[in-house]
């Protein structure tokens, strides 16, 4: 196995990544906690890795501290240290007020009895007394790399100090990324069954990861406010029903979109009638839209066997119903006559023919885009000659 590269950073990006799904974990084990969510922000990466403020007054602060090695947190730990000093600033700032703002190590590692981190567990035997003893003792030793930390402690008061250090928990042996969404399985559980809580959480955690990517972007950075994740989960939960079904695609368009250039069947067959432009580029995005949202759909295991494939039987019924009334009124002799047909059989399809996948889903982006996927497999076509055409064979599969 070859030796990682001194320029590796897979452990820092698993250090951020740890810390944004920390700050999901903490905001979902929040949102049950307070009487008013919208009044509790939470914040990444501002006054620290995670930050929960009510009303813009900060009331809790958290560091986290991820290591993929098992390992000690001792007293004279950077991990400590570096953290103390960032808090300490905070209070020198003015934005954390002693006594009101709790401030919590989180960290994979173990605490050791008997050591500053051991005093500070609130699962422990925690002892703010001898803490502050021990951070009194430490902080005056010469340490090239805690020196700032050291300094930056001995800078308060000998109130503050006290205060501070009360203030102070630590949280060792904190779960991993992966155990870590374990936990946030459990709050998923409160919204939807069980079924269904996998697919449920991947949809929050993505649109957590995208809300703290753009407050990341900021300059100041952003927050979140816990009642736009109380809408979130309230707002997609009805969608995780045996009735109806995640819309994840609604806006989604292509990366590329060039109908000029598209050689795809679905679209030779809209030009088989001179469909314009506009019409073109639709179906191409009800394409995409429909395809993507049904591959989602059966990756995470949310449509039952054959539920696709019985879908699109329905559509294909949908599309034979519409051609036999229109070849009933309709003379189709010349070609003039065909392109009106196929014009007449493709609107009807696409205004009349969108039935839902299931009761309760009412986006018509799949059922749009499902026929144009019956169509790329010449299943069905809105030309009277579209198989001779377009060289294809039979439809009498899909019957």
């Amino acid at each position: 196995m070859s030796k990682k590269s001194e320029f590796d950073a897979s452990a820092s990006m698993l250090g951020y990544l740890y810390q944004i799904r920390f700050g999901l974990y903490l905001s979902l084990k929040k949102l049950p906690e307070v009487d008013d969510p919208e009044q509790f922000n939470i914040s990444i990466e501002t006054l620290d890795d995670v930050a929960f403020d009510n009303y813009g007054s900060a009331i809790e602060l958290l560091q986290t501290k991820y290591h993929g090695d098992l390992g000690n947190l001792t007293n004279r730990s950077a991990d400590i240290w570096k953290t103390i000093r960032v808090w300490v600033e905070a209070v020198k700032s003015g934005d954390v007020v002693l006594g009101r703002t709790t401030l919590t190590l989180v960290t994979t590692q173990s605490l050791p009895e008997n050591t500053l981190a051991y005093y500070l567990n609130p699962e422990s035997g925690r002892d703010t007394a001898k803490a502050l003893e021990l951070m009194l003792d430490i902080s005056t030793e010469e340490n090239a790399t805690n020196g700032k930390g050291y300094t930056a402690f001995q800078s308060l008061s000998e109130t503050q100090k006290k205060a501070f250090v009360n203030d102070i928990y630590v949280v060792g042996k904190s779960e991993d990324l992966m155990q870590i969404r374990s936990k946030i399985y459990r709050y998923g559980r409160q919204y939807v069954a069980s079924e269904w809580v996998e697919a449920f959480v991947d949809r929050i955690e993505g649109v957590w990861f995208q809300w703290c990517i753009e407050g990341l972007s900021q300059d100041p950075s952003g927050v979140i406010n816990l009642g736009d994740i109380q809408d979130l989960a309230d707002r997609i939960r009805p969608e995780y029903t045996a009735i109806n079904l995640p819309a994840e695609f609604t806006d989604a368009l292509p990366d590329i979109l060039e109908i000029d250039q598209d050689a795809r069947s679905f679209v030779q067959q809209l030009r088989l009638f001179n469909a314009p432009n506009s019409m073109v580029e639709q179906a191409i995005v009800n394409y995409f839209r429909a395809f993507e949202q049904r591959t989602k759909w059966a990756c995470d295991g949310l449509v039952e066997p054959g539920e696709l494939s019985g879908f699109d039987r329905q559509l294909y019924e949908q599309w034979v119903e519409h051609q036999s009334f229109i070849e009933l009124s309709h003379e189709i002799n010349s070609e003039r006559d065909k392109r009106l047909y196929s014009a007449e059989l493709y609107q009807k399809c696409l205004q009349e023919g969108v039935i839902p996948i299931r009761k309760n889903f009412l986006e018509a982006y799949v059922a749009k885009g499902s026929y144009h996927i019956l169509s790329e497999q010449l299943r069905i076509g809105w030309h009277p000659d579209y198989l001779e055409m377009l060289g294809g064979g039979s439809n009498e599969d899909v019957a």
